[in-house]
């Protein structure tokens, strides 16, 4: 857990730098959690902290360094600034991995740990009611995105399905700073409410089929979602003169002579 010590030089970081800072986000969910007990419910978070507290370990990462926000089935983490990217995205998300994998491999589909988690970096800073910015923003709406749930529901050993923001993908995948390759990843266009944006879905006990199903049909959903917008109505007419008129200040009427 994070001490009172790390939050108030976390606080103090942002307020020298005038409440404003760039930071990695991490947000995580588990499947199922709605479904449970309550019994269910105390195990799934128990299950949750010990999972990250078990991945953080094994890769020499201090978690009590991270910004927390605990939502009962999953966290919102702020990272400090200096965490090293690369170690995050990569060895931290593939000790995770192997962690759930390790819990799971005797236990009936039902009673399974399965995580959802979404990187982003960006703005990121304290305000009155959490953290505040564009990178906290991103990394919600990309845990939460409805096709990234469907995933799960393509394999039951599937043990963790990775959403990484485009900015991410392209600085710490893309330019091989981590043992990923780009054919690891599917691309995704994203579309959570206001938002919307591109990010990189990494599931490694997925098969690549079932994978470009969902995401080519989530992106289909979303191109025809757009299609019903109500467009933009441009106020003008056209005449048989000298083409577009605009409307609003044009009078209309006969012309008696």
């Amino acid at each position: 857990m994070q001490t009172q010590a790390t939050r108030m030089e976390n606080q103090r970081y942002f307020m020298e730098n005038g409440n404003f800072g760039r930071a990695l986000v991490m947000s995580s969910d588990l499947k199922g959690y709605g479904g449970g007990s309550d019994k269910r419910h105390e195990v799934m978070q128990r299950g949750f902290i010990e999972v990250h507290r078990a991945a953080a370990a094994e890769v020499g990462i201090d978690r009590a360094t991270w910004a927390i926000q605990p939502a009962g089935d999953g966290e919102l983490a702020v990272l400090p600034p200096g965490e090293h990217e690369p170690a995050v995205v990569d060895r931290y998300v593939r000790a995770l991995h192997r962690e759930l994998a390790a819990r799971n491999r005797d236990l009936p589909p039902s009673d399974r740990l399965r995580l959802r988690v979404a990187l982003a970096f960006g703005t990121a800073y304290p305000s009155v009611n959490g953290y505040a910015g564009q990178a906290v923003v991103e990394a919600s709406r990309l845990v939460d995105w409805d096709p990234l749930k469907q995933l799960f529901g393509k394999k039951d050993e599937a043990n963790i399905v990775l959403l990484l923001s485009d900015r991410l993908f392209n600085d710490v995948v893309r330019q091989g700073h981590t043992s990923y390759r780009e054919s690891d990843f599917r691309h995704a266009s994203i579309r959570v409410k206001e938002f919307s944006g591109s990010a990189w879905v990494w599931a490694p006990e997925l098969d690549a089929k079932d994978m470009d199903r969902v995401l080519d049909t989530a992106e289909m959903n979303g191109k025809s979602h757009q299609a019903t917008e109500t467009p933009f109505q441009r106020a003008e007419v056209i005449n048989n003169v000298s083409g577009a008129v605009d409307a609003r200040g044009a009078v209309f009427g006969i012309n008696r002579k």
